[in-house]
């Protein structure tokens, strides 16, 4: 588990953890130490004693009892290297948000499948050594786990099961545009470097970094079916948050790493 500032959330996380149906043996290994998000996993890594690793971030707390049995059930099958909660932003943390903070995070609304973001997931500790853990040299707090994802699918299949983990993130508009424009910039910047024309989407990062044809791109990735009414307070913010991003990635895509 994943917590670099341990909170109520991660005790109430612990408590169900505890409480999960699993047959076999596991192991909690709380992470407190004030490294980058990549060096703490892989700090936790080295520590754990079993071949299956479960990355949990701090926020976040597991939506069942049966949520870790379910997770690991797809890597009993040999093809299979890791695998992915979905993630649900909770309504009271929704509820709360400012309308311009709402417009930004829109896409998160509800429940979403992320491709390996390692709010909830699961690893074969062979796949992981094999592809030298997570990059901590390159990848501070952002980007790593899009990485962990390009390497881990050329060695295996990753299983998305009926797991979900409820993610306890509040956030204000300035750091949440700060966060998605800066720093997943220099993260997708880093990653572009690192993996170049083998990593998926790197068309439309480099576009949405371009000045004034990023703020198309911006416009265009607004998504519609989740709320049409706040789509006026995302256009306002965007000028702002593709300038972020344009700052990030180039700053990424040059020295090669995210440091932030």
């Amino acid at each position: 588990m994943i917590a670099p500032k341990p909170n109520e959330t991660t005790k109430k996380s612990l408590e169900i953890l505890n409480k999960q149906k699993y047959s076999g043996k596991k192991e909690i290994i709380v992470v407190s130490e004030q490294l980058g998000l990549a060096e703490n996993m892989n700090f936790g890594i080295r520590k754990a004693k079993y071949e299956v690793i479960v990355t949990m971030h701090h926020d976040c707390i597991p939506s069942s009892f049966s949520w870790l049995e379910n997770l690991v059930a797809p890597l009993k099958k040999k093809e299979f290297v890791a695998t992915c909660s979905k993630v649900k932003l909770p309504d009271e943390i929704w509820n709360n948000l400012g309308i311009f903070t709402k417009a930004v995070m829109l896409k998160e609304r509800g429940t979403i499948t992320p491709l390996l973001d390692e709010k909830g997931c699961a690893y074969k500790r062979e796949a992981l050594e094999k592809i030298g853990l997570f990059e901590e040299k390159k990848f501070k707090i952002a980007g790593e786990d899009f990485n962990t994802y390009i390497k881990l699918k050329k060695i295996g299949k990753i299983g998305y099961p009926d797991a979900t983990v409820l993610h306890y993130h509040p956030s204000t508009l300035k750091d949440r545009v700060r966060k998605e424009g800066y720093v997943w910039g220099m993260g997708d910047g880093a990653n572009v470097r690192i993996n170049g024309l083998k990593m998926p989407g790197w068309q439309s990062r480099i576009m949405k970094a371009i000045p004034f044809l990023g703020l198309v791109v911006f416009a265009a990735r607004f998504p519609f079916g989740n709320g049409l009414r706040y789509y006026p307070f995302y256009l306002a913010v965007i000028p702002v948050l593709h300038l972020l991003y344009s700052a990030g990635f180039w700053e990424g895509l040059i020295r090669g790493k995210q440091t932030i």
